[in-house]
Parts: C-alpha cells; sequence; structure tokens
C-alpha cells in the first residue's frame, strides 16, 4: 500500500466531516455519525453511529506517527466526538502526546449534554491535557425554536455548558441556523439566538443557511405545509437583525451562504457595520445570479 492507502485505511466513515478553520489540523477517527441522531433538520440522523474501539484508535494514532504525520493540531473525528467519556478521551490524549508529540492542540465536534455530562475536574483535565477547541452546533437561542427542531437541549443547557467550557479555560466556536425558525418565528430566532451570543464567549460564530434535506422531518412539514421555509433574501434579513442585536467581544463572524453563493466574514465588534453595510447592498441589488427575482419580504 502507498503511504496514502495507508491514511486512507485509517477512516470507517464514507465521508469526513470537519468545521472550517480545521482544514489544516490532523484528523483522527474516534466515532462516527451522531450520538442524539433526532433533530428534524439533520441529514445526520441517517448515519449510523459508534465509538471507535480505543485500540484502533491507539494503532491508527500510531500508524499516523510511523508516516510520519506532520501538523500541531488534531481534530477528533464524529459528529459529537466529546459523546466520549472523559476517562475515554483522556486515553486518546496520551496517544496523541505518545504517537505524535508535536501536538499540543485538540479540537472536536460537542453537543451541550455531552459537556454537562462531564465533571468540572474532568474538563480541566482534558484542557490540562491538550483540548482547546470544542465546535457546538446551538442552532438557535430560542427555546421554541430548539423544540421544533427537537434538538434535545434547552437555552439554559447551552447556558450551563458553555459557562463550564469558560471556567475550564476550554474555547468554543458555535454555528446556528439561518431559517430555522420559518416564517413564523424569524424574528424571535434571530433576536433570541443573538443575545444567547452576548451572553457567552464564543471565539468564532458561523452561521449556515437552512437546507431541508430529502428524508429529514422538517423536510416532509415543509411538503405538508406545517413548515413555510424562508427564501435566501429572508434569510439575509433574519442574518440582519441578528447581526444588529450581536453585542459580542473578541469573536469572528463567518456566513459562508449568504444568498447561497457569497462569504460574509469580519471579526466582532470591529467589523460589525461593515458586514451590515455588505448585507444592504446585497439587499439592494434585488436579483442574483443562479437565483429567481426575490419577490418582496413576506416576513412579519
Amino acid at each position: 500500500m502507498t503511504r496514502e492507502e495507508k491514511l486512507a485505511a485509517l477512516y470507517q466513515g464514507s465521508t469526513v466531516y470537519r468545521p472550517l478553520g480545521e482544514e489544516d489540523s490532523i484528523l483522527a477517527e474516534i466515532a462516527v455519525g451522531c450520538s442524539w441522531r433526532k433533530c428534524a433538520f439533520c441529514d445526520f440522523t441517517r448515519d449510523p453511529f459508534g465509538l471507535i474501539p480505543l485500540e484502533t484508535v491507539r494503532k491508527n494514532i500510531q500508524t499516523m506517527g510511523e508516516l510520519g504525520v506532520k501538523g500541531t493540531r488534531v481534530f477528533l473525528l464524529g459528529q459529537n466526538a466529546f459523546c466520549r467519556g472523559a476517562d475515554e478521551l483522556m486515553q486518546i490524549f496520551g496517544y496523541l502526546r505518545h504517537y505524535l508529540p508535536q501536538v499540543n492542540e485538540i479540537s472536536m465536534y460537542a453537543r451541550a449534554d455531552d459537556i454537562l455530562r462531564k465533571t468540572p475536574e474532568q474538563l480541566q483535565t482534558l484542557r490540562e491535557l491538550g483540548l482547546t477547541d470544542l465546535h457546538i452546533g446551538v442552532e438557535s437561542g430560542s427555546d421554541t425554536v430548539l423544540a421544533m427542531a427537537e434538538k434535545g437541549e434547552t437555552v439554559f443547557d447551552l447556558q450551563n455548558a458553555f459557562q463550564m467550557l469558560d471556567q475550564a479555560g476550554i474555547g468554543y466556536l458555535v454555528t446556528s441556523i439561518l431559517g430555522l425558525g420559518g416564517r413564523h418565528l424569524w424574528k424571535s430566532h434571530a433576536i433570541e439566538t443573538a443575545r444567547l451570543y452576548n451572553r457567552i464567549h464564543a471565539k468564532q460564530i458561523w452561521v449556515l443557511a437552512l437546507k431541508l434535506f430529502p428524508g429529514t422531518k422538517l423536510h416532509k412539514q415543509a411538503g405538508q405545509g406545517l413548515f413555510e421555509p424562508l427564501t435566501p433574501r429572508e434569510m439575509l434579513l433574519e442574518e440582519r437583525l441578528l447581526l444588529q442585536t450581536l453585542d459580542v467581544q473578541n469573536c469572528f463572524f463567518m456566513d459562508t451562504t449568504a444568498l447561497n453563493q457569497y462569504t460574509l466574514a469580519a471579526p466582532l465588534p470591529q467589523g460589525k457595520e461593515s458586514l451590515l453595510q455588505a448585507i444592504e447592498q446585497l439587499l439592494q441589488e434585488g436579483a442574483f445570479p443562479g437565483l429567481e427575482a426575490a419577490p418582496a419580504p413576506r416576513l412579519n
């Protein structure tokens, strides 16, 4: 086998999912799929879930070391890899220290309940062993929207989880979904999500436009008229409201799905006005390449 074939053989998942910003990270698989698998909007619900056996994880990391994999940051794969118990994560961090001694930063996806199941002492130990960041899908700061999306978490859960991470010195990057509240809840979705972000200390806010994946519960509800999705232009109006309400410090804001073709990105708070100006410019243009002319907004 070639070196590339040996590396490719280390991954069980058919697709590698990692956030933007982790493109230069070493990718080590410790789980596949999501342990929750109930979100109404999520395409991952159809993926099987499983934890990679610890001995397999050890051998894979050993192979990476033997093949001379370079890099000082590792992203541990799995849709919420932090669901693993603290003791198992500590063992995995030990494998990284032994076989990839140059690594000094570790990150992964997590749900709020994955964090809440760990003690403050366990989080502190994981931080001392190299855990620097968790990528967390907040989706919304509205309890109504979270319940409708069947996220399995509340705003109270999210706030408690972020407070625990703050106390442990673990950074976090959050994601929310434009349009998740549909036409009826767009205002509360935008405002309450911003208010939640104003109370925490995220290093990055990444917003994504809702995509209705065939086979998901939300896609079926939209087909039945039970959920009214926003147009790309209406999502931009929602994003404008979210930004207008945001009051955060030392945070990078990013939208890679504006009107399905643009990226908006800037540090906050200094880049807030430039982001709002860019949104206004896009809204004023009216029609966009590859899209039908946007109708007059029907939001209320």
